[in-house]
């Protein structure tokens, strides 16, 4: 079941827009856990395309590019839609919260290990990866961890998830009119995001041991 409470505070729940395509898609026979689970999928041929940026030239540059932020926010309108279509369509189940919780975990991994293995432009950009992933897990981490201790879901930044993607997103669109090759800006977009995860973590940390002394 999904909690109300643990839902990321966001505006566009509130749009005409959001609420058609929710009102929509509660109508038919589409389960929430469905739309998580394709969050993961969408996240699989944007790291898909993430990863033929380097060996592609010309306009194939500009379409794997754009290709990749498309199914970025494709899955993210994933994550919109599974909570809306659970709690505002009436669907939600008692399985729900893992459904919720696990694709975006799988979904972050998949993409900042794609762009790890897409930059040449230091020879540890693999690493560098699979650090950006295992942090961006922590973040997520650290929030459950403090709703299961009565503290709250703590959301902060500065690189909480929305904020995560929208960094990538931009960075693909901006990629192919510079170096593709040695993957310059996806490396400092990649930096970013890792160093900005770690410090989400510590703000969280520190924010969930603060409620809990205080109380």
């Amino acid at each position: 079941m999904y909690d109300e409470s643990s839902r990321r505070p966001l505006k566009v729940r509130g749009a005409a827009w959001s609420k058609n395509i929710a009102t929509y898609l509660s109508k038919k026979d589409i389960t929430p856990n469905q739309i998580s689970v394709m969050s993961i999928v969408f996240s699989v041929i944007s790291a898909l395309s993430i990863v033929m940026i380097p060996s592609s030239t010309g306009m194939v540059i500009w379409l794997y590019s754009i290709l990749a932020a498309i199914f970025i926010q494709m899955r993210l309108l994933c994550n919109l839609f599974d909570g809306m279509v659970a709690l505002e369509g009436g669907k939600s189940t008692k399985s729900g919260e893992l459904y919720n919780d696990i694709p975006d975990r799988v979904s972050d991994s998949i993409l900042f290990i794609a762009v790890g293995y897409s930059v040449s432009v230091v020879s540890w950009g693999a690493e560098l990866g699979y650090f950006a992933a295992l942090v961006a897990m922590m973040t997520a981490y650290v929030r459950v961890l403090g709703t299961s201790m009565n503290a709250g879901s703590c959301f902060k930044g500065p690189m909480a998830k929305q904020h995560r993607m929208a960094l990538l997103t931009i960075t693909l669109l901006l990629t192919p009119l510079f170096d593709s090759r040695e993957g310059i800006l996806l490396f400092i977009a990649l930096m970013l995001i890792a160093l900005g995860s770690l410090l989400t973590v510590i703000n969280r940390t520190y924010t969930i041991y603060k409620t809990l002394e205080e109380t």
